[in-house]
């Protein structure tokens, strides 16, 4: 009798759950980034072009749109880095393009030590040393496919069935990065797929305020909006499968785009508000409410993985500068949450120009350490034209 209900305690606590429902157990997260995309791309935040981010446009609308996420560094390594760890760039050793220190810890590392299982889709060099990232399936030459992007899902959610983990699916897009799409002949693809729609230099008639309305600017923004389209497509892509797998509904998905402003003159490798906005979405089914907009706090990739851990229920990473965010996720407002402080080294040049700034919802304070009237800031991004 004894033995009896002992088995029957095991079942009801879970022990005994075959190991294929256990994922729902724990939460499932998918972490979507975009590459250089200006936070104003899409259609929900005013893009300029019509019906551009169908999909984007419909996770805004099935979850929560912050308006203010600001990108803590406008370069693509450090971004990345300090969304992993929490730490501002002189702390985690990521100043320019350089590996966080060894005894920084990541988000990857906390989740791997509580059994998730991780995947990193692209950018996989661009987060270094490679074992603090601890990823169990990795592959840096398919983010601009997004049918192979959701082929690898697929694999890569069953793989979380079969063992019976949750799971940590980072996809890293190069869209919209440079190369552009059609920059060198009409089957161009810039080292990918075909988009789902080409974006025509005459669609292009609302042109960014800082650059120059010309022919040769709008051709490339062109081929940049077309780009976006592919962005789209995969997480398109990607969120179809989440579904078809029946992930969906036990799955917090987050997409930053991107992870700093487009590459561009003026936007991206800088402190100002083209550089270092981001656009940012999470949908938690049962928690975000559907088509919400907040308003009221600014975020930034500091604040990623100690919000993320803090919704997994996991412990935070110890001693680190950025907070969670999570009560602002339920709808909640918090105090303290009206500023951010961004920074700016150098890019893959290694052009050393230090930039800081104190931001809040109607300014920035920047200071420029190299200003001494004499020398320019040239920007080394605008290349694969």
């Amino acid at each position: 009798m004894k033995q009896t209900l002992f088995v029957l305690l095991l079942v009801l606590s879970g022990h005994l759950m075959p190991a294929a429902e256990r994922p729902t157990e724990r939460l499932n997260i998918l972490f979507f980034t975009a590459d250089d995309m200006n936070f104003d791309s899409s259609g929900v935040y005013g893009g300029p072009i019509k019906d551009l981010t169908p999909n984007v446009d419909r996770l805004a609308a099935e979850g929560l749109r912050f308006q203010y996420a600001y990108s803590t560094v406008a370069v693509c390594q450090p971004v990345r880095q300090t969304m992993q760890c929490g730490l501002y760039p002189h702390r985690s050793g990521s100043m320019g393009f350089y590996p966080i220190k060894p005894e920084v810890r990541t988000l990857n590392e906390q989740l791997h030590a509580a059994g998730y299982l991780i995947s990193m889709f692209g950018k996989g060099p661009h987060h270094l040393p490679k074992e603090k990232f601890c990823a169990d399936v990795a592959e840096d030459k398919m983010s601009r496919h997004p049918s192979k992007l959701a082929e690898a899902t697929r694999k890569f959610l069953r793989m979380a069935r079969e063992q019976g983990r949750p799971f940590f699916h980072n996809v890293n897009c190069y869209d919209p990065h440079r190369p552009f799409i059609g920059m060198r002949g009409t089957n161009d693809l810039a080292q990918g797929e075909p988009p789902s729609r080409w974006i025509k230099p005459e669609e292009v008639t609302d042109v960014p305020g800082f650059l120059e309305n010309l022919p040769e600017v709008r051709r490339e923004l062109a081929g940049y909006y077309t780009n976006v389209r592919r962005l789209d497509d995969a997480l398109g892509a990607v969120l179809q499968v989440l579904k078809e797998e029946g992930f969906a509904d036990t799955t917090l998905v987050m997409l930053y785009a991107g992870d700093h402003g487009m590459s561009f003159p003026f936007a991206k490798s800088n402190d100002y508000e083209n550089s270092s906005r981001g656009a940012l979405f999470i949908r938690w089914p049962g928690v975000t409410k559907p088509g919400s907009v907040d308003t009221n706090h600014l975020v930034s990739t500091l604040d990623f993985a100690p919000t993320l851990l803090d919704a997994a229920k996991l412990p935070p990473i110890p001693g680190i500068d950025g907070r969670s965010f999570l009560p602002a996720v339920r709808g909640e407002k918090m105090p303290g949450w009206d500023r951010v402080f961004t920074f700016y080294n150098a890019a893959f040049g290694n052009n050393w120009l230090p930039m800081r700034c104190l931001r809040t919802k109607d300014h920035a304070y920047i200071w420029n350490a190299w200003s001494d009237g004499q020398r320019e800031y040239h920007t080394e991004n605008p290349v694969g034209h």
